[in-house]
């Protein structure tokens, strides 16, 4: 019997391996500030809400993914890190153009919580996509269609100020919990996210010194 159930996890662990793929996407949690109209984001979930939220998804199950979402397609706003910081010091204005990378179709990217990051060390292809149908997210339409350009931008900053650059935007939250079950056997228990970029623009703004 212990030899049955050493084969069968050594058997669950082989196969959770070989779904494992290089997780490397540019992620939204490096904003600077994320506004969402209601809701709150996967990070600022308590310990509290993630004990109350997981008791909608221990129901065990042969094979998949049982999902709870707790905000779906949450309207968004977000600032970035900031781009381009310019001081002027001198007696003059001094002109710039700068080259600004800015989205220009929607993407989605994700992230999780709990043990699958902490196992897994990166996504897990299967997971993702069915996480995402779950979860009513079209990962795989908005991920192909993602692309960047660069716009030129024409910045004058006069004598004794600073300009200031970063990028802001608007995007979709959807997140939740889930567990991942094989043979009837919990193999992973997390929060996830998905952040839906809507559209991005350079803002900029200009200070005394």
């Amino acid at each position: 019997m212990k030899k049955c159930v050493v084969y069968l996890f050594g058997f669950i662990t082989t196969i959770l391996c070989c779904m494992v793929e290089c997780y490397a996407e540019e992620s939204y949690e490096t904003y600077n500030e994320i506004m969402m109209v209601e809701g709150k984001l996967l990070r600022n979930f308590t310990e509290e809400e993630m004990r109350e939220y997981m008791k909608n998804v221990q129901k065990r199950i042969f094979w998949g993914i049982n999902v709870y979402t707790v905000n779906q397609a949450v309207e968004a706003t977000y600032i970035s890190s900031t781009l381009y910081n310019v001081e002027n010091r001198g007696d003059t204005d001094v002109a710039y153009e700068l080259d600004i990378v800015v989205d220009t179709s929607n993407k989605t990217v994700w992230s999780v919580s709990g043990n699958l990051s902490g196992t897994a060390k990166g996504s897990i292809k299967s997971f993702k996509t069915d996480l995402a149908t779950k979860a009513g997210i079209d990962y795989s339409k908005t991920t192909t269609e993602s692309k960047k350009e660069t716009q030129k931008l024409k910045v004058t900053v006069e004598r004794g100020s600073r300009a200031i650059v970063y990028l802001m935007g608007s995007g979709r939250i959807t997140n939740g919990v889930c567990s991942c079950y094989m043979c009837f056997i919990n193999v992973a228990s997390c929060g996830f996210e998905y952040f839906t970029l809507v559209n991005q623009y350079p803002r900029m703004e200009k200070r005394k010194l």
